[in-house]
């Protein structure tokens, strides 16, 4: 059922492909750009059926069809990035024999200066040329997919891929060999960071046990080595700036522990993270209590603005023998007389004392809570304060294992750049 369903499939896709003109999306003929939705229909297809193994996603089967349909090489590159699909070709072009210009295709450094100046004012061309590669490792260098030997002869196509596919968006040049010229100019400068990019990724599987990174960097050694199908590969040790050779076994060890010097910080993080949710809620819950204890003052205010108010009128009743006396009571002034004003005079100044001694307990209560609430505060701020020193100290000093783990990349990295 699975195995009609996929055949079905990929006819309606290559059905698709027969009558797609893919010329619309081609840029100065070396580069195509299709956004999802010009190809809509074939990535639902793609996505709704379960693709053969050798597929690791309907990625590969678009990139197969794709590269079917534009005859592309392997020096060719397919890029899937977030909504946009990359084809660029790789492109030739004549460079002097010799010269000082002989690297740049004949350009003068100058010009290409300028041109990075104008083109890349902020060196935009660098986070974008780190930013494709780590889709391109996805694809055609994905270490799942293709053995070192193959690696070697991609990698260099990829890179020159990239920048060719930066310069072409980010510049006005139409001309192909002031193209190449000024991307084999940002090249150099992006060599190295995106070979130590490519360790990282390698070295990161290669910690999660990965099959395929084990099996990858095992072809890396001093002895000759030979994989699943027969190839066999010279010694080709890794080696860092002292000479020194890392195996399998020296490498897992340093990773172990580098991942776990990193989950150390990741936990410091989270920590600090914790920590500053826990006084957030502390610094909220005392702004609370601030704002009832300042309604509860007041309150207690008004009760012994109203017991003056009532101790002044039974102080003049005692110098009076009037038989109606006026007296104010809720914002009102009304006409009493005197005896039965005087009991609730009384009757009042008993409910109010009582109130007053009630909110009396009720301030001093919460003057405790609110005191209590801010000795935490203190207790938390001055572990927040220890942490984001600690955590500082750390991410500033390094764990002693981060400089052997960058001894490896380095090292993987120079050799793997080795062709």
């Amino acid at each position: 059922m699975e195995e009609s369903s996929f055949s079905l499939v990929e006819k309606t896709i290559e059905k698709f492909f027969e009558n797609f003109e893919p010329k619309e999306y081609l840029y100065l003929d070396v580069l195509y750009r299709f956004e999802e939705e010009n190809i809509e229909e074939v990535l639902t297809n793609a996505r709704s059926c379960k693709l053969p193994k050798k597929y690791h996603s309907y990625k590969d089967l678009l990139q197969e069809q794709i590269a079917k349909k534009l005859s592309l090489t392997n020096n060719d590159l397919f890029l899937y990035t977030e909504n946009v699909i990359y084809v660029k070709r790789f492109f030739q072009v004549e460079t002097p024999a010799d010269g000082p210009d002989r690297r740049a295709c004949g350009i003068p450094p100058e010009m290409l200066q300028e041109y990075k100046k104008r083109f890349f004012p902020n060196d935009e061309y660098k986070a974008r040329m780190l930013e494709l590669l780590t889709f391109a490792l996805d694809s055609t260098l994905n270490i799942k997919k293709i053995n070192p030997s193959e690696f070697r002869a991609l990698f260099i196509p990829v890179f020159v891929n990239i920048s060719d596919i930066v310069v072409i968006e980010s510049s006005e040049l139409e001309d192909l060999r002031e193209i190449r010229g000024l991307s084999y100019f940002l090249l150099r400068e992006m060599f190295e960071k995106m070979m130590l990019s490519i360790a990282e990724i390698i070295l990161f599987h290669f910690s999660n046990q990965e099959k395929k990174a084990i099996e990858f960097l095992s072809h890396y050694g001093i002895h000759e080595t030979i994989d699943a199908k027969g190839n066999h590969y010279k010694p080709n040790p890794i080696l860092d700036e002292s000479n020194r050779a890392w195996n399998m076994t020296t490498i897992r060890s340093t990773m172990i522990q580098h991942k776990k010097s990193k989950q150390t910080l990741y936990d410091k993080r989270n920590d600090i993270i914790a920590i500053k949710k826990k006084l957030n809620t502390y610094r909220n819950e005392h702004k609370e209590l601030t704002k009832h204890l300042y309604k509860e003052h007041k309150e207690y205010e008004k009760v012994e603005e109203k017991l003056d108010h009532i101790h002044q009128t039974l102080d003049r009743l005692e110098y009076t023998d009037a038989k109606e006396v006026k007296f104010l009571e809720n914002g009102e002034e009304k006409l009493y007389e005197r005896k039965p004003l005087i009991t609730h005079l009384f009757k009042s100044e008993d409910l109010l004392l009582n109130q007053k001694a009630q909110l009396h307990k009720s301030t001093k209560e919460l003057e405790l809570t609110l005191s209590n609430k801010q000795k935490e505060i203190y207790v938390w701020e001055k572990k927040l304060a220890e942490s984001e020193s600690a955590l500082k100290n750390l991410e500033s000093h390094g764990h002693p294992i981060d400089s052997q783990y960058e001894r490896i990349q380095r090292a993987l990295a120079k050799t793997l750049s080795q062709r």
